[in-house]
């Protein structure tokens, strides 16, 4: 309460309240709803009655919040000890944040120079940077650090806000903006950039240089523009050769036959350095190797002489993997560098090719080696010798007295409240800065007490951050578990691939929201909860994790239903859609499963496929261990044991 009398000049025996005889979980209960109460109504109470009602709130973790919302209403100068008493009470928490955002934007607003410097901090906040930067050039403060933040400030990719135009008119007056900074951020803006600002670049260059700005912009818009080697002038041939092998590169995608005659021209009226011949090789490697086109070995073998990269390789494998050559597996993953070959998936595939050759001991000795590991080939490996699958669980045993200690951080107590309002986003800040306060044992202990809360997500992208990978149970949670077994089994689909799906989609966070739209717990796109319910679905529904499940567990049957109960398809099709897949599919004879996975086009498919169907392995196992079953779990009928026999088919479904 001492930030309360700082802030509204409030003392504790001002005012009167008392504590009622109650449990603490009805206590909690209380100061909750009173909570809720108090902030729809905090605009229209005087400073006075306002922290009458604070105060009775006792204990309450979320306080702060409400005198943020008190605080930023009809925000005026008048404030500013408020805001200074706030600022300083919570200092680098998340709540910081949350009124000098808008403080300064403010002070920046109407002018008030003075304080926006008193008060200004760096918060990623282009606008206000700009607005800082522009003051301190008004005082003439270290001119040449000030104009190396505004160059890279002005050099990027896109366009910025308006606020920073006098900031780079200044710049530009005092013969800072040079023809090499122009054309960096020409190339930047072409290269995947905001590229119609190239327009306006080019009137910043001399004439003589023009030309070159209209390459770019030309090449980016339809790379089939380095066909015509002619308008490639060859007055500055380091910026040109940029630009055709930046468009060959594309054009690949477009036209493989053009591409490579339009390269050979190339070299013979430019000289390129052995990076752009590197990109190019490397483009048109991986196109063709997607493609199956008949030059992709030629152009892989190209690539991995001039440089080696992981990528190439992937695919150089993958080619060789299609046409089930063996020996050359072999020779490729014996010749290539170590560092890349190391890898599971290449010590697997290499088990395969002595297999397949008949090299039962060289094969059974690498498969072994892989066994004893917890991942996707491991478990392949352990379903082709035979053996259980090492789960490698080794619990965290966290001292009772670090986790209560952490309990107690009133920014971990302002964590759980959020959390428990489903305000997951303020939560998630909050919880961020308890673990950036914590030593390395402390932040596992706080992935254990994530676990206890039910919050699953943070548990997990702890131990991912942590690096602690061998709590098994904790990592993969049986969160949820009464709706997605319910779904489940009202579906026909196994529980733990419901279970696996949820795991790798969303990390079991309800409120997770993909960069393509999809929502919620199995990640449901809004567009295909309306063709499973023949009716709008909103947003809302979709983060509710009951109704995400019942149309994730849906969706999973739907596609099964498209692939012959095939879950390995129909899982690709939950990433990748249902067309694609059936694109993928062999077309002259069946392959073997784990062949079929290894040539995914789509790398992000490829390896959703790869952790789902180990996720699924270890869901069911954890189901298997909490039916108490006396019967042992045969190997040939887990998972992996499938998998290794599974022939996908030339055709599926309809």
């Amino acid at each position: 309460m001492y930030c309360l009398f700082l802030i509204f000049g409030i003392f504790l025996s001002d005012v009167a309240f008392s504590l009622e005889n109650k449990s603490p979980e009805q206590e909690l209960e209380s100061q909750r709803a009173e909570f809720l109460r108090i902030e729809k109504q905090v605009w229209s109470t005087s400073d006075k009655d306002f922290a009458k009602l604070v105060i009775n709130l006792g204990d309450y973790p979320l306080i702060p919040y409400l005198i943020e919302i008190k605080i930023l209403h009809g925000l005026t100068t008048k404030k500013v000890d408020q805001v200074r008493a706030f600022l300083k009470e919570y200092k680098d928490t998340p709540l910081e944040s949350r009124v000098l955002r808008p403080w300064l934007r403010y002070l920046a607003k109407n002018n008030r120079k003075s304080l926006f410097m008193e008060f200004y901090e760096p918060m990623g906040d282009i606008k206000l940077t700009c607005q800082y930067l522009r003051y301190q050039l008004e005082d003439n403060v270290n001119k040449d650090q000030l104009y190396s933040q505004i160059a890279d400030l002005w050099n990027v990719s896109k366009s910025q806000p308006k606020d920073c135009d006098p900031v780079f008119k200044k710049w530009k007056a005092d013969a800072q903006l040079t023809e090499e900074l122009i054309l960096q951020r020409i190339a930047k803006a072409a290269n995947g950039g905001q590229y119609s600002i190239i327009t306006y670049l080019r009137t910043l260059l001399p004439e003589d240089k023009k030309y070159l700005a209209d390459l770019w912009y030309e090449t980016r818009k339809s790379p089939s523009t380095v066909r015509r080697l002619n308008v490639f002038k060859g007055n500055y041939p380091d910026i040109e050769t940029e630009i055709i092998s930046y468009g060959l590169g594309r054009l690949i995608w477009r036209n493989k036959a053009e591409s490579v005659k339009t390269w050979q021209r190339a070299q013979k009226k430019f000289t390129f350095t052995d990076e752009q011949q590197a990109h190019v090789a490397n483009k048109f490697a991986i196109s063709m190797a997607i493609s199956k086109h008949q030059d992709a070995e030629y152009w892989l073998i190209k690539s991995e002489l001039l440089e080696q990269d992981p990528e190439v390789l992937r695919w150089h494998l993958a080619t060789l993997l299609k046409d089930q050559n063996w020996p050359s597996i072999i020779n490729l993953i014996e010749q290539a560098s170590p560092t890349l070959t190391r890898a599971h998936e290449y010590q697997y595939w290499l088990a395969r090719s002595y297999a397949e050759l008949g090299n039962d001991n060289k094969a059974n000795e690498l498969f072994k080696q892989l066994a004893g590991e917890r991942h996707y080939y491991g478990f392949l490996a352990s379903a082709r010798l035979g053996q259980s699958f090492n789960f490698q669980d080794q619990p965290l045993v966290i001292k009772k007295e670090v986790i209560e200690r952490i309990k107690q951080l009133p920014s971990a107590k302002r964590a759980l409240e959020l959390k428990e309002l489903e305000r997951f986003h303020e939560a998630r800040l909050e919880w961020r800065f308890v673990q950036q306060q914590l030593n390395a044992q402390e932040m596992l202990a706080s992935a254990v007490i994530a676990g206890q809360w039910g919050w699953h997500d943070q548990a997990i992208f702890t131990f991912i951050t942590t690096g602690y990978l061998n709590d098994v149970n904790r990592r993969f949670p049986m969160a949820y578990s009464d709706i997605l077994t319910k779904e489940a089994q009202r579906n026909r689909i196994d529980p733990e691939w419901a279970f696996a799906i949820a795991r790798r989609e969303s990390s079991f966070m309800s409120d997770a929201v993909s960069s393509a739209k999809a929502l919620g717990l199995m990640q449901v796109l809004p567009s295909t909860a309306r063709y499973l319910e023949k009716k709008r679905v909103s947003n809302r529904a979709l983060m509710n994790p009951n109704t995400n499940a019942k149309l994730g567990n849906k969706y999973l049957r739907y596609l099964m239903d498209k692939v012959d109960n095939n879950t390995l398809l129909a899982t690709a099709s939950y990433n990748a859609g249902w067309s694609r897949v059936k694109s993928w599919l062999p077309a002259s004879e069946s392959v073997g499963a784990d062949l079929w996975v290894e040539t995914i086009p789509y790398r992000e498919t490829r390896n959703y496929v790869k952790a789902v169907m180990a996720y699924k392995q270890i869901y069911q196992n954890q189901l298997f261990e909490i039916s108490n079953s006396k019967t042992p779990q045969l190997i040939a009928n887990s998972v992996f044991g499938e998998l290794v026999q599974m022939q996908i088919p030339i055709n599926v479904g309809d």
